[in-house]
């Protein structure tokens, strides 16, 4: 089977019972996923450790139509994929174990090399509970950090919007295919999400949310980032779940004390108790994790121009079509004459250098 490049990872992603671990022992053995397909028929003599279950599903290939599915999805300005090879993959999800080997994405790829805070907690929120979460998530946007979370009814919803709401990044981590609207109540916010950061999944197109995925896809949201705020969850609550991969992963944690009268408090002050953050505001938990991956945000316009005084091309090209009045980024692309991620990319590059100006809604203009 001819397959090369993402697709040969994204066909090997899409077939029945092959999960992480053999298709990384797999590509380990033939030197790439592209090699793995041209390899088939050598297979069960090369790869004894097989299941026969999974040498059976690499012998008939990925299903076609799902494949379709995702070739058609890369051919939407927005839309990308990137894999555990390719340069753009997350540099602080590298560092966990069992990282996901594809990362399926809308919105923008870059945003998440920026320094990055996740914010979760329970479902079913009380109004304090949300009220906490957009405060805290409109303090780290205010501080030149992206807020993580899981697009979950409730906190997570309310740190997706405290983000939005205030003119930062935010990115949202689905445990399902992109293709599926769920919760359907956020399909609108989701959509904004997009516009102002990232909704990204491990899994691919057609996967449904199963109720195991969403533990599993926790491990990225913590993964992603510098450090990971619990606000409001009971002690059987999947913030938990979250708290416990973030410290696996050597990430700071924090915890927003409620009521002593609400259950829904008991997980995050068990984690106060036992050594988190006590977290009231973004200084606190920004004061915990110091000055960690922050160097280009710190930096000040000067320091920034000094970084790099020669623009390269598509740099010039790119300062010649902007103006004063925002444009989007797919107008600057396609002007430009980019894809739509590259021309994602260069933007935070000359925004780091102070160039640029980013905007709500994937809108940019000159300085």
């Amino acid at each position: 089977m001819a397959l090369s490049g993402t697709e040969a990872w994204v066909a090997l992603d899409l077939l029945p019972g092959v999960g992480r671990k053999t298709i990384s022992k797999l590509v380990n053995e033939f030197g790439s996923a592209e090699a793995v397909w041209e390899n088939i028929d050598s297979l069960k003599e090369r790869c004894e450790w097989l299941r026969p279950s999974a040498l059976e599903a690499l012998r008939n290939g990925p299903d076609q139509r799902r494949l379709d599915m995702h070739r058609e999805f890369l051919e939407r300005p927005d839309a990308w994929i990137v894999t555990i090879e390719d340069d753009e993959y997350p540099r602080l999800l590298r560092e966990i174990e069992d990282l996901p080997l594809l990362l399926y994405g809308t919105g923008e790829l870059y945003c998440l090399h920026g320094p990055c805070i996740g914010i979760v907690g329970s479902r079913a929120a009380t109004g304090y509970g949300k009220d906490a979460s957009r405060h805290i998530a409109a303090g780290l946007v205010a501080n030149g950090f992206a807020v993580v979370s899981g697009l979950a009814l409730g906190i997570d919803s309310e740190a997706h919007r405290g983000a939005i709401e205030h003119g930062g990044k935010t990115i949202a981590v689905k445990g399902c295919g992109l293709d599926y609207g769920y919760p359907r109540q956020n399909l609108s916010l989701a959509r904004s999400i997009a516009e102002n950061g990232a909704v990204i999944s491990e899994f691919p197109l057609g996967m449904p949310p199963e109720p195991g995925n969403f533990p599993v896809r926790n491990r990225i949201i913590s993964g992603l980032c510098l450090a990971v705020v619990v606000v409001e969850g009971t002690m059987k609550s999947g913030s938990l779940v979250t708290a416990a991969l973030a410290l696996e992963q050597g990430r700071e944690v924090g915890a927003v004390p409620g009521s002593i009268f609400s259950n829904r408090s008991d997980g995050t002050h068990w984690l106060i108790k036992n050594g988190a953050r006590l977290v009231t505001s973004a200084e606190d938990i920004l004061g915990e994790i110091g000055s960690q991956g922050l160097e280009s945000s710190n930096m000040n316009p000067a320091e920034k121009a000094d970084q790099d005084l020669e623009l390269s091309p598509e740099e010039e090209k790119v300062l010649e079509i902007l103006g004063p009045y925002p444009q989007h980024l797919n107008e600057i692309a396609q002007a430009a004459g980019l894809e739509a991620h590259t021309a994602s990319g260069l933007l935070l590059k000359m925004e780091l250098k102070d160039l640029i100006q980013s905007l709500p809604g994937q809108n940019y203009k000159r300085r």
